[in-house]
């Protein structure tokens, strides 16, 4: 099967998973969805409460305590603050890097007999592949450069 005909997501499944595979994974879905509920106890209270009373399935309160909620909210929000400070430092250190950076002067170019002796190749091939548009460079393990053009090869010395 090509890349092309393969249905996204890429899922990894089997043809026939076994029925216990299948029971599990319903299970854990509905545990998933419990705990979901649970969580949301207070704000499906807090919405939904006056319509439960009045279907009569309890009294709910439904009055919200802003209070208490933001004093048990206060260390969460400490730390998304700490966390959006230091994320504010360091793009100003890096926007003041960056200028900085880019007040400095080009670095000088090498010379042609320093990248000759660099890549081991002759000078004559060096330039024949600067003049070129576009040059494919290969650097083997070893270190070797093999330079390949569309209607010219190049090899090192």
């Amino acid at each position: 099967m090509s890349t092309a005909e393969k249905p996204w997501p890429p899922l990894i499944i089997a043809k026939h998973p076994p029925s216990w595979v299948k029971s599990r994974d319903h299970l854990l879905t509905l545990l998933m969805w419990i705990m979901f509920a649970v969580m949301l106890e207070t704000e499906f209270e807090l919405f939904f409460g006056a319509y439960f009373e009045r279907w009569g399935f309890g009294d709910f309160d439904t009055e919200p305590n802003w209070a208490r909620f933001f004093e048990q909210l206060t260390p969460f929000l400490q730390v998304a603050l700490v966390l959006i400070v230091l994320l504010l430092v360091a793009t100003l250190r890096t926007l003041r890097r960056r200028k900085r950076g880019l007040l400095l002067p080009p670095p000088v170019p090498l010379g042609i007999a320093e990248e000759v002796r660099r890549a081991g190749m002759d000078e004559v091939a060096l330039r024949a592949a600067r003049a070129r548009r576009i040059v494919v460079v290969h650097i083997s393990a070893e270190g070797n450069y093999r330079i390949e053009a569309p209607d010219l090869k190049i090899r090192p010395m």
